[in-house]
């Protein structure tokens, strides 16, 4: 935590925002609840000058907010522990393939437990967590000049989903391990629960190979990691 009253610690970086602003390597962080889920905003910001608001520009966000939306498909009635594309035993937001690099060059970044299809793979809510969360920022900090989706896998159905269902939201989306959506990736998945337990019972041998001509997978590791418990 950053103590205002006290000197500048020496070795208190600077970075460079992507619009050639050279600012004190700040990060002012946000905690709440909206729709149940878990917030975080975070973005550039120099204690003791304000905060940028909707009328008032600020020195070191860049206008632009990048949504992060967090992997993994399960059913589940729960807050969750996860925020965006966060782990639960990281601290800052900090998107898993983004590292630092969107806070360090200006961008806001925002992300919600219930934008992790780990915690809930349902892209309603994911789609009414993110709409609120945004609305949020709008109303405390000003409208974005755009709005970046960033997540893998689940993070990647996402933003697809909310992309094509509800235009506004996002203005522009970096999925990587990229699935159109969860009904897409499920289905095949329901079909390696069916032969794992085939291939199981059978009392005769399956090699890996002949289980992928079956399944049509290039390799049968995809059911075994994904299907089930089945070994």
């Amino acid at each position: 935590p950053f103590d205002p009253a006290a000197p500048r610690p020496a070795d208190l970086a600077q970075t460079i925002t992507s619009d050639g602003r050279a600012v004190p390597y700040i990060v002012r962080r946000e905690m709440g609840t909206i729709n149940r889920a878990v917030y975080v905003i975070a973005f550039l910001h120099e204690p003791g000058t304000p905060l940028p608001d909707p009328w008032t520009a600020d020195t070191a966000w860049n206008g632009r907010l990048v949504y992060s939306f967090g992997g993994g498909c399960r059913a589940g009635y729960h807050q969750g522990r996860s925020i965006g594309g966060l782990t639960a035993s990281r601290s800052y937001l900090e998107e898993s393939q983004l590292g630092d690099y969107a806070l360090a060059r200006g961008y806001a970044v925002a992300g919600a437990s219930l934008n992790v299809f780990g915690t809930s793979c349902a892209d309603l809510i994911s789609a009414e967590t993110m709409m609120m969360v945004k609305e949020h920022f709008t109303e405390r900090f000003g409208v974005p000049r755009a709005t970046i989706g960033s997540g893998r896998s689940g993070g990647s159905m996402q933003q697809h989903q909310i992309a094509n269902n509800y235009p506004g939201l996002l203005d522009g989306i970096i999925p990587t391990a990229s699935f159109a959506d969860n009904l897409t990736f499920l289905d095949p998945l329901f079909d390696c629960e069916l032969l794992n337990h085939a291939f199981s019972a059978s009392t005769l041998p399956w090699t890996d190979a002949q289980k992928s001509a079956v399944a049509g997978h290039a390799s049968y590791a995809y059911c075994k990691r994904n299907g089930s418990a089945y070994p």
